[in-house]
């Protein structure tokens, strides 16, 4: 009887492990709200607090979804609370630093824009549900830009420094914003890493991390621009090659960037 409990107890606390870090992740993606809330009624001068809160939701979001499956302590109730935590962190947040850092002065065009982002990045989490329910999906593929990813990409808008501002500089983030918004429900494949072991290549993967954490703390901004830049790249390239290689095999393979496709090839 001790022993069960015991083992009661122990599974009980591999489970809520991870919904304590998606718990932290939505702890810091409301931060970040309230800070840009702050930012715009003039009590504080720098978004930058509110950027750097949103790349650490993600951080955490993507450090809580491996540890779950590390642990075997995936769940329907988890799946549920990751999927609304997100739109919280990586949808609402991402569209309050952007509207009110910048896009506020293009008045009905700014909240649109940080409108369509919030919807996407809720329909891009809808999707990945119903196909991670239906087949699993690919583990190896997202389908869409992740939403962490797209908001990691409009903090970068405060991150980065930069001299540009005024109105070409609001039009930029506006149109900036909706690309990315388009992007999360496109059916364009970003890799997820979740198939990818680090136990293959220990000593390459080491000191991989390594470099990144130094450069990190040397060059936090333009190193996470980079990997924002070379990861999107890398998925748009990718996917024009895997479709070119569908066209040779079926010249009759259409070109659909949005909605379902009748099949989709990992």
């Amino acid at each position: 009887m001790m022993e069960q409990k015991k083992r009661t107890f122990r599974q009980k606390g591999i489970y809520i492990l991870p919904s304590l870090l998606t718990a932290m992740a939505l702890f810091v993606g409301f931060f970040s709200i309230i800070h840009s809330l702050r930012g715009m009624a003039g009590e504080v001068e720098d978004f930058r607090w509110a950027a750097f809160a949103i790349v650490l939701a993600a951080f955490i979001d993507g450090l809580d979804g491996r540890i779950a499956r590390l642990m075997k302590a995936e769940s329907d109730f988890g799946s549920q609370f990751d999927s609304i935590a997100d739109v919280v962190s990586f949808g609402v947040a991402p569209a309050v630093l952007v509207y009110a850092s910048t896009i506020h002065a293009l008045d009905r065009w700014g909240w649109i824009g940080a409108f369509l982002f919030v919807a996407c990045a809720g329909i891009r989490l809808a999707r990945f549900n119903v196909i991670a329910n239906q087949n699993g999906g690919s583990r190896k593929y997202f389908k869409g830009l992740s939403s962490p990813v797209a908001a990691g990409g409009v903090a970068l808008l405060i991150i980065v420094p930069h001299s540009w501002s005024g109105f070409g500089f609001q039009v930029f983030s506006l149109v900036y914003t909706v690309l990315l918004s388009a992007l999360m429900i496109s059916n364009i494949r970003f890799r997820s890493f979740k198939q990818d072991s680090f136990q293959k290549k220990p000593v390459q993967i080491l000191l991989f991390f390594i470099v990144l954490f130094s450069l990190l703390i040397a060059f936090p901004a333009w190193t996470l621009l980079g990997c924002f830049a070379i990861y999107l790249g890398w998925g748009v390239v990718e996917e024009m090659i895997l479709f070119r290689r569908r066209r040779r095999s079926d010249p009759q393979v259409p070109f659909v960037p949005f909605g379902d496709r009748e099949t989709d090839q990992s």
